[in-house]
């Protein structure tokens, strides 16, 4: 069984010692071949001597192996092969066309690329490992937004799934690029490592440091505490403030939001002045609420309920709070 193909070497069938004369005829045509190319197919043969294919294909499996050997090129060296249908050894012939995206390599390479491969993915995930040490160390959530510094805390208790249902139910389908920008931005500051599609490029999910839960009151107390912009001097006919969650809820009568709160500015609340009022859900059940004069979006009519209001004032009053409710 000879060929000029360089890259395969001493190939040889080797038949079962039971076979009978006429297995040992059938086997040979099978696998004879001229410049890699099969002489016979399994059709004729399996009409010359009035076979089924399945009592051929079991034939050629359990008495008879094709060996050869293949060279490899990335080590210079001929490993050996074995097939035992037609099938199996064309596709050991293709991996040795300068055509083919998957060239043969021998076991020994394969094991070193696959070793060599593990290594850059445990070299890649210390390098993972710590950019988050470094971001915790540097309290890298303090350059978070407010809606961020949110996501970031809910990221700490929920997975991923939960998490998008919770901003979607929140945000709205427009609003919804908010929170993939959020999530981006986070990723930005190596505080999670955002896991996507190859084919979409979507988000599909997020890693992050353990540990970083340790962190949750922390980043939660800089958004408590952080400084108003408003100045301690200036005046002002709007109310801004969140409400928090009472963590001290002992008897079913005791409020689900308390706190203490001080004015940074004078709050002008004026009789007889008609007020929009908002509440808002923030990152662990807090609420923000808003009061802003119905003067202050447009003058308007005086009416009581946003539902009276007609159709084209309601959408303007909805696109208003909705707008202020994306800049919280």
């Amino acid at each position: 069984m000879e060929t000029t193909n360089n890259k395969i070497a001493n190939l040889k069938v080797e038949i079962s010692e039971n076979c009978t004369e006429k297995q040992v005829e059938i086997i040979s045509l099978y696998w004879e071949i001229e410049e890699m190319k099969f002489v016979n197919m399994p059709k004729q043969i399996i009409e010359k001597f009035e076979l089924s294919q399945s009592e051929l294909s079991k034939l050629i499996a359990s008495h008879s192996t094709l060996f050869l050997f293949i060279h490899c090129e990335n080590c210079n060296s001929y490993e050996k092969q074995q097939a035992k249908s037609k099938t199996q050894f064309l596709e050991l012939i293709k991996k040795t066309s300068t055509r083919s995206r998957l060239l043969f390599k021998c076991n020994h390479c394969t094991q070193q690329e696959i070793k060599k491969l593990n290594l850059e993915k445990a070299k890649k995930q210390d390098e993972l490992i710590q950019k988050f040490e470094n971001a915790i160390t540097d309290k890298n959530w303090r350059n978070l937004s407010k809606f961020e510094k949110g996501i970031l805390v809910n990221c700490l208790t929920m997975n991923f799934k939960k998490l998008t249902n919770h901003y979607g139910n929140q945000l709205g389908q427009s609003q919804f690029i908010r929170f993939i920008k959020a999530l981006e931005n986070i990723a930005n500051q190596n505080l999670l490592l955002l896991e996507r599609d190859r084919r979409t490029n979507y988000i599909v999910g997020f890693q992050k440091l353990e540990r970083l839960s340790d962190f949750s009151e922390d980043i939660f107390v800089q958004e408590e505490v952080s400084e108003s912009s408003v100045e301690v001097d200036s005046e002002t006919n709007e109310l801004k403030f969140k409400l928090v969650i009472n963590k001290n809820q002992y008897h079913p009568d005791s409020p689900t939001h308390a706190g203490t709160f001080t004015l940074k500015e004078r709050i002008m609340l004026e009789p007889d002045v008609e007020y929009i009022y908002g509440f808002w859900p923030r990152a662990n059940e807090n609420l923000y609420v808003t009061m802003t004069p119905l003067e202050n979006l447009e003058k308007l009519p005086i009416q009581k309920r946003i539902s009276d209001q007609p159709i084209s004032l309601q959408k303007g009053i909805q696109d208003f709070l909705k707008n202020l409710g994306q800049n919280l």
